[in-house]
């Protein structure tokens, strides 16, 4: 395979990058990368840490706050709409009408209670 030999021949450049804290090293990129006959694509940059001390646990969050901060536009930052929920989102859907932080668990929830909230009235109705 073509890539594994390239990556073994990029071997000295990931150990030459692992000597950081913080460091990207060159990889595989997986199944289906190079399908579409682009041989370059077959690998990619995985970002990798050396994780020192329990503090450093807190350095991807950090990063992700100072990108949030300077990098978006902050006034699509919501609140989830969940009663129970304490999360916030960068809402980056087509309307910025996005509501939950996940459909899958708040949306699902007030869907569910909408539904199950109609029934009653239904039943109180007949």
């Amino acid at each position: 395979m073509r890539t594994a030999r390239r990556l073994r021949e990029l071997a000295p450049l990931n150990t030459l990058l692992a000597r950081d804290q913080r460091f990207r090293q060159i990889e595989i990129a997986g199944p289906g990368a190079a399908e579409n006959g682009e041989e370059s694509r077959a690998l990619r940059w995985q970002a990798r840490r050396h994780w020192d001390s329990p503090k450093a646990l807190l350095l991807p969050i950090a990063e992700a706050m100072g990108g949030l901060v300077c990098d978006k536009d902050f006034t699509l930052v919501r609140k989830c709409e969940g009663p129970t929920c304490t999360l916030w989102f960068l809402d980056v859907s087509k309307a910025h009408a996005r509501r939950w932080c996940s459909m899958a668990v708040c949306g699902n929830r007030a869907k569910a209670a909408a539904h199950r909230a109609r029934a009653r009235l239904d039943a109180a109705e007949h």
